[in-house]
């Protein structure tokens, strides 16, 4: 992005440098900072990112946008009012000057994996960016954005909190293709109800562009309400009036098959993730490759060499045959049940260690005594939780006779865990991520290397 270009967007002025200057690289920490980025340091509750500029140019770069007067006669320097306002200013401006599609993707679950088959698919025909991590709000959308260089096609995740928050992204972002995977409870406790959730989540819309359309999970409950008069709705799942339907559904242990017609031909597709969900996020991707004109085979070809983002649902083999399923990056409701359902399916001993779901509010006592109904219904051999809310799990679970045990802390249950494992155990580790059930993972990954 030219430094003129960032003048224009900003509407800031240029104190020093080149207007002619072209800028590739953007980022807000320091600590990433690549020879000739431009550093935009943002102003936090604890901390003011101007405090760094001397460190950012002394890394390597060789712009700033700042809201204080400085003088670096040497470097593009632009003065605006507000950084955060000029990030989301400079992105807005890249996405509308350059010829490239935004696929924009949102959800209460399975936005990172959908984003991941979304992308697998994407690229087998197109140039393609796609969200790094969790970089999905109001700060990491934006940099995903100007990251763009001469990609054709961007796949941005988008996540929230509260509602106006999908609606601010998407008006940074600007989608030709929105995708909703489904309406849950995460975030239920900000929200209030699923209702908001789903209002919250169509935001999305609000931002597409005139050729525009919709693709949802219609399985959900939710989602299947929703219609619209102004931009086209692409219905997948395994309700007889989708587009792209599942049948011959087959779940095994590490991998998925679904069979799928489409223009009077029946293609099978193999998902290399096992799980129900994962079979919709495949049924979503193709459906987003097809509205790219991608060949159908193409988009299978791509489901088929998805790679799914780390820490969401890792299979990671240990010494004595031990198996840990990891998917300590966050929870919810749904993942959980999801994450139970994979857990199942295992013929071996099979261990479920959880954490507290965070923020559900007045929900938080109901919905962790329903994962211990779950616990329970699905025959999971020994349960180990560790939080307060968890405790609602461990007693629901032995009130239908799971054996059940709950840990203050992450050592405390470290400690038992000592002496119970035994060879050819199958281990789920799933909480929401300020449960730091990440520690328990690193762990058991050191004492049974292989």
């Amino acid at each position: 992005m030219l430094i003129r270009e960032i003048i224009e967007a900003t509407g800031g002025t240029l104190l020093s440098g080149n207007i002619n200057d072209d800028i590739h690289g953007f980022t807000q920490d320091t600590r990433q900072i690549h020879e000739g980025d431009m550093y935009i340091p943002l102003v936090g509750e604890k901390n003011d990112g101007h405090q760094f500029i001397k460190q950012a140019f002394e890394a390597g770069a060789s712009s700033v946008i700042t809201s204080q007067p400085i003088d670096y006669p040497d470097k593009n320097v632009i003065l605006v009012k507000d950084t955060l306002q000029a990030l989301t200013d400079m992105a807005a401006y890249l996405r509308k000057h350059r010829a490239v599609k935004v696929v924009g993707i949102t959800g209460s679950v399975g936005k990172t994996s959908t984003k991941d088959m979304i992308y697998a698919v994407v690229s087998m025909q197109y140039k393609t960016l796609k969200t790094l991590g969790n970089y999905n709000n109001h700060i990491g959308l934006p940099l995903t954005v100007l990251r763009h260089q001469d990609e054709e096609v961007m796949v941005l995740e988008m996540g929230m909190n509260h509602l106006g928050e999908i609606r601010h992204l998407t008006h940074i972002a600007r989608p030709d293709i929105a995708v909703i995977t489904n309406v849950g409870t995460a975030h239920i406790g900000e929200l209030g109800s699923r209702e908001n959730i789903l209002k919250a989540k169509m935001e999305i819309v609000e931002g597409l562009t005139q050729q525009g359309r919709l693709i949802i999970n219609d399985d959900n409950d939710m989602l299947h309400t929703v219609q619209s008069q102004d931009y086209p709705i692409i219905r997948v799942g395994e309700n007889n009036d989708c587009y792209l339907k599942a049948y011959h559904v087959e779940l095994l242990l590490e991998e998925s098959y679904f069979d799928l017609d489409y223009q009077g031909k029946t293609y099978h597709v193999h998902v290399p993730v096992s799980g129900q969900h994962f079979v919709m996020n495949a049924l979503i991707a193709i459906a987003v490759g097809l509205s790219l004109d991608i060949d159908i085979e193409k988009c299978i070809k791509g489901i088929d060499q998805f790679e799914l983002t780390k820490n969401r649902m890792d299979m990671i083999e240990l010494s004595h045959g031990i198996r840990l399923i990891d998917g300590t990056y966050n929870a919810n409701l749904d993942s959980m049940k999801s994450s139970l359902d994979v857990l199942s399916k295992y013929p071996n001993r099979k261990i479920a260690i959880l954490a507290d779901m965070l923020e559900l509010g007045a929900y938080e006592q109901a919905f962790h005594q329903e994962v211990g109904q779950y616990v329970a219904k699905k025959h999971i051999d020994q349960l180990m939780c560790v939080g307060p809310a968890s405790q609602n799990i461990v007693l629901k679970a032995q009130e239908n006779g799971i054996e059940a045990y709950h840990f203050e802390s992450n050592q405390d249950l470290i400690q038992t865990l000592e002496g119970c494992i035994q060879n050819d155990d199958v281990i789920l580790l799933k909480g929401s991520h300020g449960m730091h059930l990440d520690e328990v993972v690193d762990y058991l990954k050191e004492k049974y290397k292989k």
